[in-house]
């Protein structure tokens, strides 16, 4: 007997709990500051990229497909550097960087994705110009990485790490915003697996990279430990096609695992 009291002493304790506080704050005076709505007008940096995105989405046949890459040798190459030279700032290395390399390496492979449209006319260029999305407080801006494909590795590094300290300074030049023939958007900091990112007005291809996770793979019959990251490749299927797309996107997988690739 003296259970079941408890039992329903113990219901009626969660029930309150959970119609008590709601109860109390719809009974409470309303503060005119907490309770105000906040306008904010669609203008200036979010009213350009409001602008830009919904032109993309109308004005392109967007298909994005996904695919997991094991960047563990990747992952191995950037410890190494920071232990062996975590006394200079100057070789500073990300997965970023290495995202870089590769794909500019895989679009020299498959020229077809490093294309824009502009006026029913397909230009594919002969040249990487790296866009490289930086999201800043107000907004997200793409300053460009030019000629991309013939840095080496520290290279890219170094100047795409400056490249994004003048985004977030304020200081790009339109140079620096112009030109560019792919882009890659990292999420990688994020919760975030996969998404569907919006191509650039113009460009062929767009890069979404998401966090790399642990997880258990098979290898050669056996599980084990690898760090494997979600990449999204949304791409103008006016431009190009999904198997050549695919083809494009596998030729980054091979780079990511194995970057010793990237050298040759």
């Amino acid at each position: 007997m003296k259970t079941d009291k408890l039992r329903r002493l113990t219901a009626a304790s969660l029930v309150l709990a959970f119609t008590l506080p709601q109860a109390a704050q719809a009974a409470a005076p309303a503060s005119v500051g907490d309770m105000a709505d906040e306008i904010i007008p669609m203008e200036g940096m979010r009213k350009l990229i409001a602008d830009n995105m919904q032109g993309s989405l109308q004005n392109s046949a967007q298909l994005t497909l996904v695919t997991e890459a094991d960047v563990t040798p990747c992952v191995e190459l950037i410890a190494d550097f920071k232990a062996r030279f975590k006394r200079d700032k100057g070789f500073r290395l990300s997965m970023n960087d290495v995202l870089i390399l590769a794909v500019s390496r895989a679009l020299l492979k498959h020229p077809r994705m490093n294309a824009t449209l502009a006026d029913d006319i397909i230009t594919r260029h002969g040249e990487v110009h790296m866009g490289v999305a930086v999201a800043l407080p107000e907004g997200l801006m793409v300053p460009v990485l030019h000629n991309a494909h013939e840095m080496s590795l520290l290279q890219i590094a170094k100047a795409a790490r400056e490249l994004a300290g003048r985004a977030r300074d304020g200081r790009l030049s339109p140079d620096d915003m112009s030109g560019g023939t792919f882009t890659i958007t990292n999420m990688a900091h994020s919760v975030v697996d996969f998404f569907t990112p919006i191509l650039k007005p113009g460009e062929t291809g767009i890069l979404g990279v998401g966090r790399v996770v642990e997880k258990p793979v098979v290898r050669e019959g056996a599980i084990v430990a690898r760090s494997m990251m979600g990449l999204s490749l949304t791409f103008d299927h006016r431009v190009e096609d999904g198997a050549p797309a695919a083809e494009f996107l596998k030729t980054v997988t091979e780079y990511l695992a194995n970057p010793a690739l990237l050298l040759f």
